[in-house]
Order: C-alpha cells, then structure tokens, then sequence
C-alpha cells in the first residue's frame, strides 16, 4: 500500500479513532479520581487514625499495591453486573466504569503511599518536598493512561477496540502496523508534554528543598 493510500486510510479513520481515545483519557481521569479519594483517606488514616485504623489503612494499602489490575479488570467485569434495578427501574453499568474502578485500585496504594509523604512533608513545614506529591500524581496519570487500553479486553470501545474495528473493515494485513502506529502517536502527543512539564517541576521542587535533580 502505497503512502498517500495510507495517509489517506488513516485520516478518514481519523474521528473514530480520536472518540477512541477520548474514552481512554475519560477511563483514566475517573479512575485516577476515585483512587485519590481512597488513597486520600488511608493516607489521612495512616499519618492521623488511631492505632487499629492505622493499620488496617495500611494492610488496604499493601493489598491494593499488589492486586494484579489486569487481573481485577476480568473480576470485575463477571462480577459486577451490565444492569441492576433500583425502585422499579433498570440502570445500566457501563462497561468502561468496570475499567476505571479495576485502574483505580492500584492509584489507591500509590496516592495513600505518596500523599502520606507529602502529609508528613507539610506537617514539617516543608512546602516545596510536600508539592512533589503533583508532578508524581500526573506522571501515574499518564500511566494509568497507557495502562487504560487494557480495558478493550472486555469490550469498551476504546483506541486499541477502535484499531482492531478499523483493520477488520480494511481487510488487511498491510494496514495493521500503520494502524496501531498512528494509535501509539495519540498515547505520546498527549503524554510527553506532560511528562516533560512534570518533570521540569520536579527539579524545580527538588532545587528549592535543596536535593540534586537526577
């Protein structure tokens, strides 16, 4: 196939493979959303908790950094069901919610883990350590990111679901690579100028607490 007839391919699948990918970013947000609030929590349990709280927060924190979320993704999606009926009426449980609470598990021992940190950091007065607690947060945003396209596994029509649609319907080989390449510059357009931006705010934050940037 020749490149004009490629580049042609890929910008009428263009749209399609952009929805895709807004589904990766929205998995991942919520799920980065609801693991920093319950990584929140047993971070506040663990520096201020009574004794008892504090160790089961941080036993929840041990299980959490080692449930394997590939894992978790199937468990929850045979176990959660796709609708439930609440007075008299039937919900639907999106399958891309089942994605962002198996993502969400592992954000809940990595915030409790660091927010901790970053608690102990400001309870000492040491502003500039404590606010390394963003660039971290963002740079595991961005794993999750990547970690998100796990979840065409159990059916969300996410960027690699929308790959394997686009290559079925062109009928090719010859297309694939091309196809999951152009996947693969959605995942680096939108990761590397963060990535870059954190990590010039975290040599910032480490110049001014005084630790030599590595």
């Amino acid at each position: 196939m020749a490149a004009a007839e490629i580049a042609a391919l890929l910008l009428t699948w263009t749209p399609f493979l952009a929805g895709g990918f807004a589904w990766n970013i929205l998995i991942s947000l919520v799920a980065m959303v609801i693991g920093t609030l319950f990584g929140a929590l047993l971070a506040w349990l663990r520096l201020s908790g009574p004794t008892p709280l504090a160790h089961a927060s941080l036993v929840a924190t041990e299980l959490t950094r080692n449930i394997p979320t590939f894992v978790f993704l199937f468990y929850l999606a045979f176990l959660i069901p796709t609708e439930f009926e609440f007075s008299g009426r039937i919900y639907a449980f999106p399958v891309w919610l089942k994605a962002s609470l198996a993502l969400s598990v592992a954000v809940i021992g990595f915030v409790s883990d660091n927010l901790l940190v970053a608690l102990q950091h400001r309870k000492r007065h040491h502003h500039a350590a404590a606010l390394l607690f963003i660039p971290s947060w963002t740079t595991y945003l961005l794993i999750i990111v990547m970690a998100s396209s796990t979840a065409s596994v159990i059916g969300v029509g996410e960027i690699v679901s929308r790959c394997n649609i686009v290559i079925a319907a062109v009928g090719g080989n010859e297309t694939m690579l091309w196809v999951y390449t152009y996947a693969i510059c959605y995942f680096l357009v939108f990761c590397f100028p963060l990535n870059w931006a954190m990590g010039c705010a975290r040599r910032r934050l480490l110049a001014r607490v005084g630790v030599p940037a590595p």
